[in-house]
């Protein structure tokens, strides 16, 4: 039976603290007609399914069964299982799974469903992102999957990693590759000024700007992407702006700061500060290694692998990142448009900001004091003298969420 005649429920997880958002994140206004974030998600099921919400009882614009983990606050597994529980319990045949905070998480639910009614011989899919990570609060499964699932939990899956208990799953869930705006969760803030950006002017004004250059390589049979190089101070919005880029178009976002220089790792301040301005600039940032193992790749149309700066203690000598090749490759950073990556980057944009703005944003993040002075000097001598503001393609002047004057 599929999934299309099969009575099928969708088990929404909105049983988060919103810890890092610093409110309810899921009662927050998206900034479109959808309005909150958990309607949003709600929004992109199909009215005619059965919808059940694990997490307290909140307004929302469709009918829906609200349940609470047992006990309230017991994790995603938890949250998991009594959300299954409660599917089976209203004679579901098969089930989606799917989280509160991701907005298009409802397209996702979808294609899984659909990925299980195509093949028999499947009983339960899961997604998986850009990297092969398996995403296990995006799931499809028929009844007998689930209810193996709910079995397999210890203690109700309290205190469980989710991760963990989909390991125990029997046979195992299938991976499904899902696309990189489908999977976008909203924790912070500074992604839901991402999600808002998408049709900001700042997207509009960059994408403008790669317009006259995308057409002209793909007449010409030439599957060599697009390179745009987001540059700019720390604390501009850079990031946001990529990330506004990568959920608009699908692009593929390269983090600058994944290429630090490796010996700042293991150099001390006093080593550091004897650095002169121009050193600092020229030091910092490995832009070689991002050519190297990033761009070139990425520019032939390949998948990029590369080992990220270890910014954390826990992540030892780096993570192993996976960057898949796409039509547009958004480099995100200070030092993004350097000379020496000139032929393989199309389209150069420095990100400005006013400059109380800034300093507010680096004020609230964890910086070294003697990293933060390091920061600065390089900057300065960077943008003065490596790549003044007259050298790039496009400036934009950032101001609240969607304004951005080009200059």
């Amino acid at each position: 039976m599929t999934p299309a005649r099969a009575r099928t429920v969708a088990v929404v997880l909105a049983g988060g603290t919103s810890r890092r958002f610093g409110r309810d994140k899921l009662d927050e206004p998206l900034g479109t007609e959808a309005g909150s974030l958990l309607d949003a998600t709600l929004a992109a099921l199909p009215a005619a399914l059965e919808v059940v919400v694990v997490g307290p009882p909140r307004p929302t614009a469709r009918p829906v069964r609200f349940v609470r983990e047992d006990p309230p606050g017991g994790g995603p597994a938890a949250a998991l299982v009594t959300g299954l529980r409660s599917a089976l319990a209203l004679g579901a045949e098969v089930v989606a799974v799917l989280p509160a905070d991701a907005p298009r998480s409802g397209r996702a639910a979808l294609e899984l469903l659909e990925q299980l009614s195509g093949h028999a011989d499947r009983s339960a899919v899961v997604g998986t992102d850009e990297e092969g990570r398996e995403q296990p609060l995006q799931l499809a499964l028929d009844a007998s999957a689930a209810a193996r699932l709910v079995a397999a939990a210890p203690d109700g899956g309290q205190g469980a990693s989710a991760r963990a208990l989909l390991e125990r799953l029997d046979p195992p869930a299938v991976a499904v590759a899902l696309r990189p705006d489908v999977l976008f969760d909203i924790d912070t803030q500074a992604q839901l000024a991402a999600w808002q950006a998408q049709s900001s002017a700042a997207v509009e004004a960059v994408l403008a700007r790669v317009a006259p250059v995308a057409p002209a390589d793909r007449d010409a049979g030439d599957v060599r992407p697009v390179v745009v190089a987001l540059d700019g101070p720390s604390g501009t919005g850079k990031s946001t702006l990529a990330q506004a880029l990568r959920l608009r178009t699908g692009a593929t976002v390269v983090p600058g700061d994944d290429f630090y220089a490796p010996e700042l790792a293991q150099l001390g301040p006093g080593v550091l500060d004897g650095w002169s301005d121009a050193e600092v600039a020229a030091r910092a940032f490995d832009w070689e290694r991002l050519r190297t193992e990033a761009l070139e790749p990425l520019v032939a149309g390949r998948t990029a692998r590369y080992r990220a700066f270890p910014w954390e203690p826990q992540d030892g000598s780096g993570r192993v990142r996976t960057l898949p090749a796409a039509p547009l490759v958004v480099v995100d950073g200070v030092y993004a448009a350097r000379p020496e990556l000139a032929d393989l980057v199309d389209v150069t944009v420095l990100v400005q900001v006013a400059e109380h703005v800034r300093r507010e944003r680096l004020d609230q993040r964890s910086d070294p004091p003697h990293l933060r002075a390091l920061w600065d000097r390089g900057e300065r001598h960077y943008f003065a003298g490596v790549r003044p503001p007259a050298s790039f393609d496009l400036v934009l002047t950032v101001g609240e969420i969607g304004e951005a004057d080009r200059t």
